[in-house]
């Protein structure tokens, strides 16, 4: 196995989305990512990791440690057309189920 073929670990979280949020904000800075762990048991979703290639770790951990949380940044927090102040990290409004992408009152 060569060097560039091994991977490590960048984060670990307890939710998907924050975990491919970091994956995406990762791709488009240019660092290639995989997530790990994004299957539901019994007792509901285990915790779900991110690993980039090992020489491109301290660029991950720059980018992580610089950048907000993940979710945040790329779903900040919204108003949906109901009303309803959605959280950061959410696409989906909690009380109709409208997608933030199909509301034009994004805060």
């Amino acid at each position: 196995m060569k060097s560039s073929d091994r991977l490590a670990q960048v984060a670990e979280f307890n939710s998907s989305i924050s975990a491919h949020s970091l994956r995406i904000l990762l791709e488009a800075n240019g660092v290639k990512a995989m997530v790990v762990g994004d299957v539901f048991n019994e007792t509901g979703l285990d915790l779900v990791s991110v690993f980039v290639h090992a020489n491109q770790i301290e660029l991950a951990q720059l980018i992580v440690r610089d950048v907000p949380a993940a979710s945040e940044v790329l779903i900040p927090s919204w108003i949906c057309l109901c009303g309803a102040e959605v959280d950061a990290g959410f696409h989906c409004c909690w009380s109709c189920g409208k997608e933030a992408e199909e509301s034009v009152c994004e805060s």
